[in-house]
């Protein structure tokens, strides 16, 4: 009977235990590129959103295409505000601790603190500190997806009650000081679960947020759910 706690090394091809970062005969990293090099896929990722996002801003003939379409939908809805309230169904908002489900993405927010420093245990890497403060989230997230899934800290936002919305640092000394413990991107096989941090940098006058959450990145994304957090 197979073993589904079990894999193969990509290397060696013998048996070793799903997850494991080395293969325990011959030495081989099983990680994806993607998990062994987060700095620079990060780096990669932002590149190519910067990109397409000029790209649309610096043509105004390709701008018009987009736009275009939007245009038509409102012309042809031309439904009352009210109409459209109604048919609206309520949002519902969690709370911490709460599980609830977005998609295929199971969520548990478990924690929030709010701190102005990253202190760092290496000679090489400064402190991390902010003239606001930092919003660390602790939460646990699952897969209930029939393939693995890549979870990305641009799938989570904080949004305050001045509708103001803020994204999960990616300081690259944040990310060194934290490890392993700071999700930006990574895999998560079906059924399994991952707990870790996502740190968000805002002003000191936000006093009420919600942490916002998207079922998934690209083809996965679709939904979202909001937990309130202060």
């Amino acid at each position: 009977m197979e073993n589904k706690n079990m894999t193969t090394c990509k290397a060696c091809g013998k048996e070793i235990a799903k997850g494991v970062k080395k293969c325990v005969h011959c030495g081989k990293d099983q990680r994806s590129f993607f998990k062994k090099h987060k700095i620079l896929t990060g780096i990669l990722v932002l590149v190519l959103i910067g990109s397409i996002g000029a790209t649309l801003g610096d043509d105004p003939e390709q701008k018009s295409k987009v736009d275009e379409p939007t245009q038509q939908a409102v012309t042809s809805n031309e439904l009352s505000k009210e109409a459209v309230e109604e048919e609206k169904p309520k949002e519902e908002i969690y709370n911490i601790g709460e599980s609830f489900v977005t998609g295929d993405l199971g969520v548990v927010v478990d924690s929030v603190e709010e701190t102005t420093e990253f202190k760092s245990n290496n000679q090489f890497i400064d402190n991390v500190t902010t003239e606001g403060k930092f919003i660390v989230i602790s939460a646990k997230l699952t897969n209930n997806d029939k393939e693995s899934r890549t979870i990305s800290s641009m799938q989570f936002r904080i949004i305050d009650n001045q509708d103001r919305s803020f994204d999960a640092s990616n300081d690259t000394n944040l990310m060194v000081i934290l490890g392993d413990e700071y999700l930006f991107l990574d895999d998560i096989n079906p059924g399994m679960s991952k707990t870790g941090v996502f740190v968000f940098e805002v002003p000191n006058d936000i006093n009420e947020y919600f942490l916002e959450v998207d079922s998934g990145v690209g083809f996965a994304a679709g939904t979202s759910a909001k937990v309130k957090l202060k």
